[in-house]
Protein backbone atom coordinates (compact mmCIF):
# COMPACT_ATOMS: atom_id res chain seq x y z
CA UNK A 1 0.00 0.00 0.00
CA UNK A 2 1.03 3.66 -0.49
CA UNK A 3 -0.12 4.27 2.61
CA UNK A 4 3.13 2.65 4.05
CA UNK A 5 6.03 3.68 1.79
CA UNK A 6 8.41 6.00 3.55
CA UNK A 7 8.39 9.95 2.17
CA UNK A 8 11.63 11.95 3.10
CA UNK A 9 10.94 15.56 3.65
CA UNK A 10 14.04 18.08 4.17
CA UNK A 11 15.87 15.36 5.23
CA UNK A 12 13.75 13.66 7.42
CA UNK A 13 12.20 10.39 6.63
CA UNK A 14 8.78 8.94 7.92
CA UNK A 15 8.33 5.11 7.77
CA UNK A 16 4.60 5.86 6.72
CA UNK A 17 2.20 8.65 5.20
CA UNK A 18 0.21 8.57 7.98
CA UNK A 19 0.42 11.53 10.29
CA UNK A 20 -1.22 12.41 13.94
CA UNK A 21 -2.56 15.79 13.47
CA UNK A 22 -2.37 18.03 16.61
CA UNK A 23 -5.37 17.87 18.84
CA UNK A 24 -6.05 19.99 22.13
CA UNK A 25 -7.26 17.15 24.39
CA UNK A 26 -5.97 18.83 27.52
CA UNK A 27 -3.35 16.76 28.25
CA UNK A 28 -0.27 18.92 28.51
CA UNK A 29 3.17 18.06 27.08
CA UNK A 30 5.63 17.06 29.56
CA UNK A 31 3.91 15.54 32.26
CA UNK A 32 3.36 11.20 32.46
CA UNK A 33 -0.46 11.25 31.03
CA UNK A 34 0.47 13.18 27.84
CA UNK A 35 3.94 10.68 27.71
CA UNK A 36 2.06 7.51 28.00
CA UNK A 37 -1.22 9.17 25.15
CA UNK A 38 1.39 10.06 22.66
CA UNK A 39 3.80 7.14 23.01
CA UNK A 40 0.70 4.66 22.65
CA UNK A 41 0.12 6.21 19.16
CA UNK A 42 3.83 5.99 18.37
CA UNK A 43 3.84 2.32 18.69
CA UNK A 44 0.53 1.82 16.88
CA UNK A 45 2.38 2.58 13.68
CA UNK A 46 1.72 5.98 12.88
CA UNK A 47 4.86 7.86 11.11
CA UNK A 48 4.95 11.02 12.67
CA UNK A 49 2.82 13.03 15.84
CA UNK A 50 2.36 16.51 16.03
CA UNK A 51 2.16 17.84 19.48
CA UNK A 52 -1.04 20.27 20.39
CA UNK A 53 -1.06 23.74 19.50
CA UNK A 54 1.49 25.01 21.95
CA UNK A 55 1.72 29.57 22.71
CA UNK A 56 4.62 30.38 21.10
CA UNK A 57 4.93 32.81 24.15
CA UNK A 58 5.57 29.46 26.33
CA UNK A 59 8.70 28.87 24.58
CA UNK A 60 9.87 31.95 25.07
CA UNK A 61 8.98 33.18 28.95
CA UNK A 62 10.17 31.54 31.85
CA UNK A 63 7.40 33.52 33.54
CA UNK A 64 4.89 31.41 31.97
CA UNK A 65 6.01 28.02 33.58
CA UNK A 66 6.35 30.18 37.29
CA UNK A 67 10.24 29.23 37.58
CA UNK A 68 13.08 31.40 36.44
CA UNK A 69 14.56 28.60 34.25
CA UNK A 70 11.37 27.48 33.20
CA UNK A 71 11.71 27.29 29.45
CA UNK A 72 15.44 25.38 29.82
CA UNK A 73 13.50 22.83 32.44
CA UNK A 74 10.38 22.33 29.63
CA UNK A 75 13.58 22.13 27.10
CA UNK A 76 14.85 19.23 29.05
CA UNK A 77 12.10 17.88 30.14
CA UNK A 78 10.60 17.43 26.70
CA UNK A 79 13.86 15.76 25.56
CA UNK A 80 12.86 12.35 26.97
CA UNK A 81 9.91 12.03 25.28
CA UNK A 82 10.45 13.11 22.03
CA UNK A 83 13.18 10.61 22.59
CA UNK A 84 10.70 7.74 23.61
CA UNK A 85 8.80 8.52 20.90
CA UNK A 86 11.17 8.33 18.09
CA UNK A 87 12.82 5.15 19.42
CA UNK A 88 9.18 4.15 19.06
CA UNK A 89 9.13 4.35 15.60
CA UNK A 90 7.26 7.51 15.06
CA UNK A 91 8.50 11.06 14.19
CA UNK A 92 7.69 14.17 16.43
CA UNK A 93 6.84 17.94 15.72
CA UNK A 94 4.95 20.55 17.75
CA UNK A 95 2.60 22.87 16.60
CA UNK A 96 3.26 26.60 17.62
CA UNK A 97 0.53 29.04 17.81
CA UNK A 98 -0.72 32.17 18.88
CA UNK A 99 -3.85 33.18 20.38
CA UNK A 100 -4.88 37.00 19.60
CA UNK A 101 -3.34 37.74 23.52
CA UNK A 102 0.12 40.00 24.46
CA UNK A 103 1.84 39.44 27.51
CA UNK A 104 0.77 41.81 30.30
CA UNK A 105 4.28 43.07 31.74
CA UNK A 106 6.89 40.55 30.78
CA UNK A 107 4.40 37.79 31.27
CA UNK A 108 3.36 35.49 28.77
CA UNK A 109 -0.30 35.35 27.02
CA UNK A 110 -1.69 32.20 29.45
CA UNK A 111 -0.94 35.14 32.35
CA UNK A 112 -4.39 36.78 33.02
CA UNK A 113 -4.29 40.51 32.23
CA UNK A 114 -3.22 39.47 28.62
CA UNK A 115 -4.43 42.20 26.03
CA UNK A 116 -7.09 41.38 23.28
CA UNK A 117 -4.98 41.86 19.65
CA UNK A 118 -6.00 41.55 15.94
CA UNK A 119 -4.33 42.59 12.47
CA UNK A 120 -6.95 45.62 12.71
CA UNK A 121 -9.19 46.82 15.60
CA UNK A 122 -12.43 44.43 16.27
CA UNK A 123 -14.61 43.79 19.10
CA UNK A 124 -12.49 44.37 22.05
CA UNK A 125 -9.05 43.81 20.35
CA UNK A 126 -7.40 46.57 19.96
CA UNK A 127 -4.59 46.68 15.88
CA UNK A 128 -1.35 45.18 16.32
CA UNK A 129 1.46 47.92 15.90
CA UNK A 130 4.43 46.93 13.80
CA UNK A 131 6.62 46.66 16.37
CA UNK A 132 4.39 44.41 17.82
CA UNK A 133 4.12 42.34 14.99
CA UNK A 134 7.66 42.07 14.70
CA UNK A 135 7.91 40.75 18.45
CA UNK A 136 5.34 37.95 17.46
CA UNK A 137 7.58 37.03 13.82
CA UNK A 138 10.99 36.69 16.11
CA UNK A 139 9.06 34.16 18.44
CA UNK A 140 7.65 32.25 16.11
CA UNK A 141 11.59 32.08 15.16
CA UNK A 142 13.04 31.71 18.94
CA UNK A 143 10.42 29.06 19.75
CA UNK A 144 10.84 26.82 17.00
CA UNK A 145 14.66 26.96 18.05
CA UNK A 146 13.62 25.73 21.68
CA UNK A 147 11.22 23.11 20.11
CA UNK A 148 14.69 21.85 18.09
CA UNK A 149 16.65 21.36 21.33
CA UNK A 150 13.82 19.70 22.91
CA UNK A 151 14.22 17.12 20.68
CA UNK A 152 11.43 17.72 18.06
CA UNK A 153 12.12 16.97 14.53
CA UNK A 154 9.45 19.56 12.98
CA UNK A 155 7.87 22.51 13.84
CA UNK A 156 4.26 23.44 12.46
CA UNK A 157 2.78 26.96 12.19
CA UNK A 158 -0.57 27.08 13.03
CA UNK A 159 -2.31 29.56 10.42
CA UNK A 160 -5.57 28.16 10.21
CA UNK A 161 -9.14 28.46 11.84
CA UNK A 162 -9.22 31.72 12.77
CA UNK A 163 -5.90 32.06 14.54
CA UNK A 164 -3.78 34.93 14.34
CA UNK A 165 -2.09 34.09 10.87
CA UNK A 166 -5.08 32.97 9.46
CA UNK A 167 -6.43 36.20 10.16
CA UNK A 168 -3.77 38.47 8.77
CA UNK A 169 -4.33 36.59 5.55
CA UNK A 170 -7.82 36.81 5.50
CA UNK A 171 -9.29 39.99 3.57
CA UNK A 172 -12.27 39.90 5.88
CA UNK A 173 -10.10 40.46 9.00
CA UNK A 174 -7.15 42.35 8.02
CA UNK A 175 -7.90 45.73 7.15
CA UNK A 176 -4.49 47.38 7.63
CA UNK A 177 -3.43 49.87 5.49
CA UNK A 178 0.37 49.32 5.96
CA UNK A 179 2.42 46.72 4.37
CA UNK A 180 0.96 43.86 6.68
CA UNK A 181 -2.23 44.52 5.29
CA UNK A 182 -3.85 46.04 1.86
CA UNK A 183 -3.44 43.19 -1.39
CA UNK A 184 -3.35 39.78 -1.55
CA UNK A 185 0.54 40.11 -0.68
CA UNK A 186 0.45 42.05 2.23
CA UNK A 187 -1.92 40.17 4.00
CA UNK A 188 0.55 36.99 3.62
CA UNK A 189 3.66 38.92 4.52
CA UNK A 190 3.05 37.66 8.59
CA UNK A 191 3.19 34.57 8.09
CA UNK A 192 5.83 34.64 5.21
CA UNK A 193 7.91 36.70 7.63
CA UNK A 194 6.99 33.87 10.48
CA UNK A 195 8.34 31.26 8.04
CA UNK A 196 11.05 32.93 6.89
CA UNK A 197 11.95 33.63 11.16
CA UNK A 198 11.77 30.01 11.37
CA UNK A 199 13.88 28.91 9.25
CA UNK A 200 17.10 31.73 10.16
CA UNK A 201 16.88 30.06 13.74
CA UNK A 202 16.82 26.38 12.95
CA UNK A 203 18.78 26.20 9.97
CA UNK A 204 17.80 25.01 6.30
CA UNK A 205 17.40 21.42 7.30
CA UNK A 206 15.00 21.36 9.60
CA UNK A 207 11.48 20.40 8.65
CA UNK A 208 8.79 23.31 9.03
CA UNK A 209 5.37 22.24 8.33
CA UNK A 210 2.38 25.06 7.90
CA UNK A 211 -1.57 24.32 8.58
CA UNK A 212 -3.03 26.48 5.94
CA UNK A 213 -6.53 27.75 6.09
CA UNK A 214 -7.19 27.29 2.49
CA UNK A 215 -10.74 28.83 2.57
CA UNK A 216 -13.48 30.78 3.85
CA UNK A 217 -17.16 30.26 3.30
CA UNK A 218 -17.67 34.54 4.45
CA UNK A 219 -18.27 37.33 3.10
CA UNK A 220 -13.97 38.74 1.88
CA UNK A 221 -12.71 35.64 3.61
CA UNK A 222 -9.99 33.27 1.91
CA UNK A 223 -10.36 31.90 -1.59
CA UNK A 224 -8.30 28.83 -2.61
CA UNK A 225 -7.10 30.41 -5.13
CA UNK A 226 -5.83 33.25 -2.54
CA UNK A 227 -4.63 30.26 -0.94
CA UNK A 228 -2.67 28.52 -3.55
CA UNK A 229 -0.72 31.32 -4.39
CA UNK A 230 0.22 31.82 -0.50
CA UNK A 231 1.16 27.99 -0.51
CA UNK A 232 3.70 28.97 -3.44
CA UNK A 233 4.70 32.14 -1.32
CA UNK A 234 5.32 30.35 1.67
CA UNK A 235 7.18 27.53 -0.27
CA UNK A 236 9.90 29.75 -1.27
CA UNK A 237 10.37 31.03 2.41
CA UNK A 238 11.09 27.70 3.43
CA UNK A 239 7.96 25.55 4.04
CA UNK A 240 8.18 21.95 3.64
CA UNK A 241 4.90 20.97 4.11
CA UNK A 242 1.30 21.82 3.97
CA UNK A 243 -1.28 20.48 6.02
CA UNK A 244 -4.55 21.76 4.77
CA UNK A 245 -7.50 22.39 6.53
CA UNK A 246 -9.84 25.38 6.85
CA UNK A 247 -9.75 28.91 7.90
CA UNK A 248 -12.67 30.61 10.36
CA UNK A 249 -14.69 27.59 10.50
CA UNK A 250 -17.86 29.31 10.21
CA UNK A 251 -20.78 26.80 9.53
CA UNK A 252 -18.29 24.29 9.18
CA UNK A 253 -16.45 22.34 11.88
CA UNK A 254 -12.66 21.89 11.43
CA UNK A 255 -13.51 18.67 13.10
CA UNK A 256 -16.14 17.45 10.67
CA UNK A 257 -18.50 15.27 12.50
CA UNK A 258 -20.76 11.78 10.95
CA UNK A 259 -22.77 13.90 9.10
CA UNK A 260 -19.39 15.55 6.85
CA UNK A 261 -18.51 13.08 4.08
CA UNK A 262 -15.37 10.82 4.23
CA UNK A 263 -12.10 12.91 2.99
CA UNK A 264 -14.26 16.00 3.78
CA UNK A 265 -11.25 18.84 2.88
CA UNK A 266 -9.12 16.24 0.09
CA UNK A 267 -10.16 18.66 -2.55
CA UNK A 268 -8.37 21.75 -0.56
CA UNK A 269 -5.29 19.32 -0.44
CA UNK A 270 -5.52 18.68 -3.67
CA UNK A 271 -5.88 22.33 -5.23
CA UNK A 272 -3.18 23.30 -3.44
CA UNK A 273 -1.08 20.40 -4.41
CA UNK A 274 -1.22 21.53 -7.53
CA UNK A 275 0.76 24.92 -7.11
CA UNK A 276 3.27 23.55 -4.76
CA UNK A 277 6.28 20.89 -5.21
CA UNK A 278 6.54 20.13 -1.76
CA UNK A 279 4.27 17.52 0.27
CA UNK A 280 0.61 18.41 1.62
CA UNK A 281 -1.53 16.44 3.58
CA UNK A 282 -5.13 15.85 3.47
CA UNK A 283 -7.32 16.35 6.39
CA UNK A 284 -11.12 15.93 7.56
CA UNK A 285 -12.49 12.89 8.93
CA UNK A 286 -10.03 10.01 6.85
CA UNK A 287 -11.38 7.14 9.14
CA UNK A 288 -11.55 4.53 6.41
CA UNK A 289 -7.91 2.64 4.99
CA UNK A 290 -9.34 2.82 1.61
CA UNK A 291 -10.56 6.20 1.83
CA UNK A 292 -6.34 7.33 2.70
CA UNK A 293 -5.18 4.81 0.22
CA UNK A 294 -7.29 6.36 -2.66
CA UNK A 295 -6.21 9.53 -1.82
CA UNK A 296 -2.83 8.85 -2.26
CA UNK A 297 -2.83 6.63 -5.40
CA UNK A 298 -4.96 9.61 -6.82
CA UNK A 299 -2.49 12.20 -6.21
CA UNK A 300 -4.28 13.93 -4.65
CA UNK A 301 -2.38 14.76 -1.19
CA UNK A 302 1.05 13.12 -0.62
CA UNK A 303 0.08 12.51 3.35
CA UNK A 304 -2.84 11.69 5.40
CA UNK A 305 -4.19 13.18 8.76
CA UNK A 306 -6.10 10.62 11.07
CA UNK A 307 -6.26 12.74 14.10
CA UNK A 308 -9.68 11.55 16.45
CA UNK A 309 -9.91 7.84 15.14
CA UNK A 310 -6.23 7.49 16.50
CA UNK A 311 -7.65 8.61 19.52
CA UNK A 312 -10.45 5.92 19.21
CA UNK A 313 -7.74 3.05 18.08
CA UNK A 314 -3.82 4.07 18.47
CA UNK A 315 -2.85 0.85 16.66
CA UNK A 316 -4.93 1.82 13.35
CA UNK A 317 -1.73 1.91 11.33
CA UNK A 318 -0.72 -1.37 12.37
CA UNK A 319 -3.47 -3.25 12.07
CA UNK A 320 -3.80 -1.53 8.32
CA UNK A 321 -0.46 -2.83 7.65
CA UNK A 322 -0.97 -6.53 8.60
CA UNK A 323 -4.08 -6.56 6.76
CA UNK A 324 -6.30 -6.34 10.51
CA UNK A 325 -8.88 -3.69 9.36
CA UNK A 326 -11.60 -5.80 10.90
CA UNK A 327 -10.30 -5.23 14.18
CA UNK A 328 -10.27 -1.48 13.49
CA UNK A 329 -11.86 0.32 16.61
CA UNK A 330 -13.84 3.04 14.54
CA UNK A 331 -13.83 6.52 15.55
CA UNK A 332 -17.98 7.65 15.68
CA UNK A 333 -17.00 11.43 14.89
CA UNK A 334 -18.97 12.54 17.89
CA UNK A 335 -16.15 15.37 19.03
CA UNK A 336 -16.13 13.72 22.36
CA UNK A 337 -12.61 14.21 22.55
CA UNK A 338 -13.14 17.77 22.64
CA UNK A 339 -15.07 17.98 25.93
CA UNK A 340 -12.41 18.25 27.97
CA UNK A 341 -11.19 21.79 26.22
CA UNK A 342 -14.65 23.16 26.40
CA UNK A 343 -15.95 21.96 29.99
CA UNK A 344 -15.27 23.51 33.09
CA UNK A 345 -15.76 20.37 35.15
CA UNK A 346 -13.96 17.49 33.22
CA UNK A 347 -10.40 17.08 35.37
CA UNK A 348 -7.29 14.62 34.23
CA UNK A 349 -7.81 11.17 34.56
CA UNK A 350 -11.54 11.42 33.05
CA UNK A 351 -12.48 9.60 29.38
CA UNK A 352 -11.95 12.01 26.53
CA UNK A 353 -13.29 9.51 23.85
CA UNK A 354 -16.55 7.38 23.39
CA UNK A 355 -15.60 4.19 22.07
CA UNK A 356 -11.69 4.00 23.73
CA UNK A 357 -11.87 4.38 27.61
CA UNK A 358 -8.45 4.09 27.68
CA UNK A 359 -7.81 7.15 25.75
CA UNK A 360 -5.91 9.58 27.76
CA UNK A 361 -5.51 7.56 30.90
CA UNK A 362 -3.17 5.07 29.34
CA UNK A 363 -0.51 6.12 32.27
CA UNK A 364 -3.98 5.05 34.86
CA UNK A 365 -4.29 1.74 32.94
Amino acid sequence: MKLFEPITINGMTLNNRIIMPPMQLMLGLKNRRARAFYLERAKGGVGAIIMCATSVDLLNDDQAWGRPDGVRQFVVSMQSITEEIRDSGAKVGIQLWHGNHLPAGNGAQIVPGAELVAPSAVDDRRELTQDEIQSIINKFGTASAKAKDAGFDFVEVHGAHGYLPCQFFSGADNQRTDEYGGDLYGRMRFSLEIVESIRKHVGKDFPIFYRIGAEEKRSGGITIKESQIFAFELEKAGGNVFDVSIGLPMGRNASPTKRAKMGTFVNLAEAIKKRVSVPVMAVGRINLPEVAESILNEGRADLIGIARQLVADPYWPKKVREGRADEIVPCKSCNACFIPMRSGTWKPGDPICAVNKQAGREVDL
